[in-house]
């Protein structure tokens, strides 16, 4: 397997990430808390004693301890086994040498051999961190931005490994994470050190004028970008995605690639062009796209939605979709709020702050089974593409597969879910309500109406066409 180094483009990644990610308002207590414990006087010294010994700055000892081993100085800097006999678990029977009981000095050091950065600064500290943890996230799924180091900031929402080799995409790590710690630190003054700065936005302020935005954005370079492409523009597009949160596109590094591909089609399947049509969920960054993606000239446009006969249960659903309808998040971006926490508690309590269209899918489905006293079809995910296995492993709902429903449109009815896939086991999902002009009238939560990045509310849209949905779409009556 290729060694990971810390090459410029993965250097890059990091300072960006760290520059646009922010602690999130309902973690920030626990932050504080940790941080605060590091630069305690009593601990500051016996950090700063290790640190002395092994060239490896006090404040990342610090935040190493208390991710492994909740600062307690009575367990192993390893993975805060107790001191009193070697590390049981992984890294086992450590340290090798010298008899048990430990201090906790003799574990650390140990601990930390394996520690080695040319120097410290945001970006070695983040790949230190990294490796120390293991590889796991990065090699295995790109797409989730690892917890060790992000968990409790807005670059990360959900992914982890429950167990030893055991992946969930919607298990959420309620520990807090090395960079959140470390943004903590810089931004109160507790340590000394220089942090990137947060990257321009590329747009000056927008002045709304009816239903336009007007904004001075970068002009489109002339040329589509796709995988191969290359160069500065390319960066400017991977540098977008990332701070759009839309996910991981393989580094800022110039270089269009599969995971630049699969962040495009996310963005592409969750937004519309200039004239309020959808985007094609290709992964090629065109004039549209291009236009999308940095706020160029967008307009929104609404028309009526042609009226829904399903059966009783999704007619039901409806009901209770459309009752939802200009519910937005609160702050906006945030994945939070009112109404936001309940589509997602309604999965689990677990998944506050993640990305909620299916889980708002899910909700619907749960209020309007109970409403008319029957079971609830939808299965209890919200992951989208982990809902399409799940309705596939059942067997007993009608699925409309993407190139049936482009071959006989007619099978599509209001009522059914629509499943887009856009790479990297990421998706979006919504409502089919009807067709209005020959196109797709859906109701979709994290979803946006005004042409803005974001999909930050509960919308109806009405320009998606039938093979822009290439997964296909569910009956659940």
């Amino acid at each position: 397997m290729t060694a990971i180094t810390l090459s410029q483009a993965l250097a890059d990644e990091y300072d960006l990430i760290f520059a646009s990610a922010k602690i999130r308002s309902e973690h920030l207590a626990e932050v504080r808390t940790a941080a605060e414990r590091i630069v305690s006087p009593a601990n500051w010294t016996r950090y700063q004693d290790v640190g002395g010994k092994t060239g490896i700055p006090p404040h990342v000892i610090g935040i190493i301890h208390s991710l492994e081993a909740s600062g307690r100085f009575d367990r192993h800097l390893h993975n805060g086994d107790p001191l009193t006999a070697r590390t049981v678990r992984v890294p086992s029977g450590h340290p090798t040498s010298g008899k048990p009981p430990f201090t906790w000095e003799e574990s650390a050091a140990d601990a930390l051999a394996k520690v080695r950065s040319k120097g410290w600064s945001i970006a070695e500290i983040a790949f230190a961190l990294e490796a120390y943890n293991g590889w796991g996230y990065r090699r295995f799924h790109p797409q989730v931005k690892s917890p060790y180091l992000w968990s409790f900031t807005t670059a990360y929402t959900s992914g982890k490994y429950v167990a030893d080799g055991k992946w969930s995409d919607t298990a959420v790590s309620r520990q807090c994470g090395a960079m959140a710690i470390l943004r903590y630190l810089i931004d109160h003054g507790r340590i000394s050190l220089t942090a990137p700065a947060a990257p321009g936005t590329d747009e000056p302020p927008v002045q709304p004028f009816a239903n336009i935005i007007v904004v001075n954005a970068p002009a489109y370079p002339g040329h589509m970008f796709g995988r191969g492409s290359s160069g500065s523009d390319v960066r400017r597009i991977q540098e977008k995605l990332i701070l759009l949160g839309i996910g991981a596109v393989g580094g800022v590094d110039g270089d269009f690639g599969e995971k630049t591909e699969w962040a495009a089609k996310l963005f592409q399947a969750r937004h519309e062009d200039g004239g309020g049509e959808p985007l094609d969920i290709d992964g090629v960054v065109g004039p549209k796209t291009w236009g999308s993606l940095f706020d160029e000239d967008q307009t929104t446009s609404t028309s009526p939605a042609a009226p829904a006969t399903p059966g009783v249960l999704l007619d039901a659903v409806l009901d209770v979709a459309r009752s939802q309808l200009g519910v937005r998040e609160m702050p906006r971006g945030s994945n939070r709020g009112p109404e936001v926490d309940a589509y997602l508690s309604s999965v689990s309590a677990s998944l506050l702050g993640q990305p909620w269209c299916m889980a708002f899918v899910y909700w619907c489905f749960a209020k309007a089974a109970a409403n008319i006293g029957v079971a609830n079809p939808a299965p209890r995910t919200a992951s989208v593409w982990r809902s399409w296995e799940m309705v596939h492993e059942a067997g007993t709902a009608n699925i409309v597969s993407a190139a049936e429903a482009r071959r006989d449109a007619d099978k599509v009815l209001p009522g059914m879910v629509f499943y887009i896939d856009t790479g990297g086991r990421s998706g979006h999902t919504g409502f089919v309500t009807g067709f209005a002009d020959g196109k797709l009238v859906t109701l979709e939560g994290n979803t946006n109406n005004d042409g803005s990045r974001e999909g930050y509310g509960v919308f109806t849209r009405n320009r998606r066409r039938v093979d822009s949905i290439n997964l296909g779409f569910v009956d659940f009556s």
